[in-house]
């Protein structure tokens, strides 16, 4: 979770480690590229109100991290500064206060996505 203010990701926190998953707070997005290159994970959650986003960044994150689910926390209903980053890097965005259900809904799914095997390739007449 990235939040330049920790404390108040803190119950989101104890909401997801009871669900069973790892959960490991980022500060600043100085700070993430280390911290997911020592902890990998699934998802991403950040909070767009709370720090400064603009669409090159969020581009440069997913360029960066291809297998992440980048998942958006606001309070605002629309960012028109992050169109194209909404569309495109971002994967999910959830109002806040974030409705935990649906939440968990979508990392289930991104965890149940990352397990599954990739299909064997069927090779046909010389084509794979």
């Amino acid at each position: 979770i990235l939040d330049p203010e920790p404390e108040r990701s803190s119950e989101l926190c104890t909401v997801l480690e009871k669900e069973r998953y790892r959960t490991v707070l980022v500060s600043s997005p100085g700070a993430l590229p280390e911290s997911l290159k020592s902890n990998p994970c699934l998802a991403l959650i950040i909070d767009l109100d709370r720090l400064a986003w603009d669409n090159r960044s969020l581009r440069g994150l997913r360029e960066e991290n291809r297998g992440l689910s980048i998942i958006g926390l606001s309070s605002r209903p629309f960012h028109p500064e992050l169109k194209e980053a909404l569309s495109g890097d971002i994967d999910a965005c959830f109002s806040k206060p974030v409705e935990i259900e649906h939440l968990l809904y979508w990392l289930r799914a991104v965890r149940n996505n990352s397990e599954q095997p990739l299909p064997e390739t069927v090779e046909r007449n010389g084509v794979a």
